[in-house]
């Protein structure tokens, strides 16, 4: 894919603050679909609940388009003692996995969702009570309650064998239960049930000082660290009013192009570690290592926690470090096209990934993919360039894309984008303005109030931080990662290979669990 000039040009600081637009429960399908058809693309959407104040819920659900610079939120009230609502699923596969945590978490139910099994909450856990309802406390602790397991879907047939895996794996991995039905070798079905370590984040940022929550939301996942800060950031900012200087914005980039690129080297050299390709899957781990190394002797930490705060960042750029950290960065990319070559023109590895873990461009587009598992299937979107913000007004970076949507796709993609990126990257630095890098809070700020939503494109994809202010503390906060709107993907993308190759597939999606556990 060729650059492609961005369709709207933003300030250095925060966006325009959400445009609304109020529906009812049964025109909701109808109002999403046309902001869907004018060219609407979905963010995320977040229940709130106003049962005390306007004794009802709130559902939104937000929206981009790349020639507008104002988001777009669809917003709908429930009634308190009936919470429901047709589900969207027929309308915006997307939010398959968003309708089922609301009913969990909430008790917000959508009529007609074609799983309406729990997403979240654990078997045992009291049916009946959500723990993100306001009449919940954040540390209630229920006694466990006598309910049926959890009853996974499976293949039906003669000679089909259902294969569990996990929550416990080998390794040092999180926690995820994986479900396959087989015959012989090849997967039939995969059903997924994450979220086993569920830290309930968002119920405890409630109450909290806008000012207070930086160290938590950093820690939501610590690969996607400044991902995180800066949508956090971004929230606030919009609600505040809050600029950027110029600086500030320019070393924001950076901090976010340093995490992409050392997400890209980990998981290049995590898929010949699935094949056992152990020179590539040594020397990608070691590159890694050295960009952790870097960061650490630039920023003051090697996974960048610490680095973002609102209005800029928290730390300066010594303008005397440059000069040594664009030769590393030069020499990382003669390292890393070394080493694509290698793994490219392997033809035991390339029999491996060619062909193997297809997803195709019609469901990635479909189920809302993003990231690099969009584009390695055609779905040609970053919101870099779709809502450049930041730094990213003056420096657009390439778009690449594959069409094949396998895992060899998936490959090739993140090795372009980790040349692009080191590329960007030397741009930047090079480009680097002076001034202070971070501004003053605007008056007022210790009691503002509004809502605020902050997006940037992480190295898996979409981040989006949904935060709302009352008297500046937070009523509610609600986190739609990359990797929550892709793993529901991993079960598109595995029926036909065999159970050998699911290590392999899975990693080339690279996909976090904490973010889903947050």
């Amino acid at each position: 894919m060729r650059p492609r000039a961005a369709a709207v040009r933003t300030t250095a600081g925060c966006a325009m603050k959400p445009v609304l637009q109020q529906t009812t429960g049964a025109g909701l399908g109808p109002a999403v679909a046309a902001v869907l058809a004018s060219g609407g693309r979905y963010l995320t959407s977040a229940v709130s609940d106003l049962r005390a104040s306007g004794g009802y819920f709130r559902l939104d659900h937000v929206f981009y388009r790349p020639d507008r610079p104002q988001l777009e939120v669809v917003r709908v009230h429930l009634p308190a003692d009936r919470p429901e609502y047709p589900s969207l699923v027929p309308v915006l596969p997307a939010v398959h996995w968003d309708e089922r945590e609301a009913a969990d978490l909430f008790g917000v139910v959508s009529e007609g969702h074609p799983d309406p099994r729990r997403l979240v909450l654990p078997d045992d856990w009291p049916s009946g009570l959500h723990p993100l309802r306001k009449d919940v406390a954040w540390d209630h602790h229920p006694q466990p309650a006598s309910m049926p397991g959890w009853s996974p879907r499976v293949a039906q047939g003669d000679g089909i064998v259902v294969m569990p895996v996990g929550p416990v794996h080998a390794g040092i991995i999180d926690s995820g239960h994986f479900v396959f039905s087989l015959m012989g070798e090849t997967i039939l079905h995969l059903d997924l049930r994450l979220f086993q370590k569920h830290r309930g984040v968002e119920k405890v940022l409630e109450g909290r000082a806008w000012s207070d929550v930086g160290p938590m939301v950093e820690r939501v996942c610590a690969s996607c660290a400044v991902s995180h800060q800066a949508a956090w950031c971004e929230a606030v900012e919009q609600v505040l009013d809050w600029p950027l200087s110029e600086r500030g914005a320019h070393l924001r980039t950076i901090l976010l192009e340093c995490e992409r690129l050392y997400n890209h080297v980990n998981d290049i050299a995590a898929i010949p570690a699935g094949t056992g390709f152990a020179v590539a899957a040594m020397e990608g781990a070691e590159l890694k290592e050295r960009l952790l190394r870097l960061q650490a002797d630039l920023f003051g930490h090697r996974y960048l926690f610490g680095t973002v705060r609102p209005g800029g960042v928290a730390g300066d750029l010594s303008q005397d470090v440059v000069p040594a950290l664009r030769r590393e960065l030069g020499g990382l990319r003669l390292r890393l096209e070394r080493l694509g070559r290698r793994m490219l023109r392997h033809p035991g590895f390339m029999d491996r990934v060619e062909g193997t873990g297809v997803l195709s461009h019609r469901t990635a587009a479909a189920l809302g993919a993003v990231g690099p598992a969009a584009r390695a299937s055609g779905v040609g979107h970053d919101l870099r360039l779709d809502r450049p913000s930041l730094a990213y007004r003056r420096f657009a970076p390439l778009l690449v894309g594959e069409q094949g949507g396998d895992v060899a796709a998936r490959l090739r993609l993140r090795l372009r984008e980790a040349e692009v990126g080191a590329a960007l990257l030397d741009r930047l630095l090079h480009g680097l303005p002076p001034g202070d890098p971070r501004t003053a809070a605007p008056a007022g700020s210790e009691s503002a109030q509004g809502l605020g939503v902050g997006c940037n494109e992480s190295a898996r994809g979409a981040n989006v931080h949904y935060v709302e202010l009352r008297d500046g503390r937070i009523v509610r906060y609600r986190i739609r990662s990359a990797s929550f709107a892709n793993w529901p993907l991993l079960g598109e993308a595995v029926p036909g290979n065999l159970i050998g190759d699911f290590p392999l597939i899975n990693k080339s999606f690279e996909l976090c669990y904490a973010c889903c556990d947050r």
